[in-house]
């Protein structure tokens, strides 16, 4: 039996509703309606409290359903995606401190600056396409409020956010040597909360 009919049948034998599951998962409604629809599926965490709620064993949910067990395989590869990244974003940084330094018309530093661009352009098209594929959502959704409708910021998330805005906002204000140095900075802050993602967000 496949994830989507297990979680549906076993709600109605516990006399459950779909409101009355989101509210213990502290999710929204319609991503329980969506796990029955087979539109989605949950991440390993937020399998594992399904399993408590529903009465149903780890176990008996991977087994029933290769696709559930091939997406939580795919979450491993969007997981080391987010690190590499992240520590691109560091890297990028890094590199605006060496810029003046560098002689533009030699070929290696041609292939390393198109380099970086064509892995930053990577990056972008990840955040746009393969991350709401993981989290199950609508590729317009999720671009539209950038996490799951039943995520909140986290009180980390909000402090490094703050900080870039902060210092994105010196550097328009101080227009000096300076600059390098906070875009350095900045990129670093967005590469590590790129990294450590997973303490960025919440269940609302």
């Amino acid at each position: 039996m496949d994830f989507s009919t297990q979680i549906k049948e076993q709600r109605k034998k516990l006399g459950l509703t779909q409101a009355d599951v989101a509210h213990q998962l502290f999710v929204t409604r319609q991503t329980i309606s969506n796990w029955e629809q087979g539109k989605s599926y949950p991440d390993l965490a937020m399998l594992v409290k399904l399993s408590e709620v529903y009465r149903i064993s780890l176990d008996t949910l991977l087994k029933g359903d290769r696709r559930l067990k091939s997406y939580l395989e795919q979450g491993k590869a969007y997981n080391a995606f987010s690190v590499f990244k992240g520590l691109f974003f560091i890297l990028y940084g890094l590199f605006f401190l060496i810029t003046d330094e560098l002689n533009y018309k030699s070929p290696v530093t041609q292939f390393c600056i198109w380099g970086f661009v064509t892995i930053f352009l990577i990056a972008i098209l990840y955040g746009w396409y393969i991350q709401p594929f993981f989290l199950g959502m609508d590729k317009r959704l999720f671009n539209r409020k950038g996490h799951r409708p039943d995520q909140q910021a986290t009180w980390l998330n909000k402090a490094c956010c703050g900080l870039v805005i902060m210092i994105l906002g010196t550097m328009v204000i101080v227009n000096n040597n300076w600059s390098d140095y906070l875009l350095t900075l900045a990129l670093t802050v967005a590469g590590l909360m790129s990294i450590f993602q997973k303490y960025m967000w919440k269940q609302g």
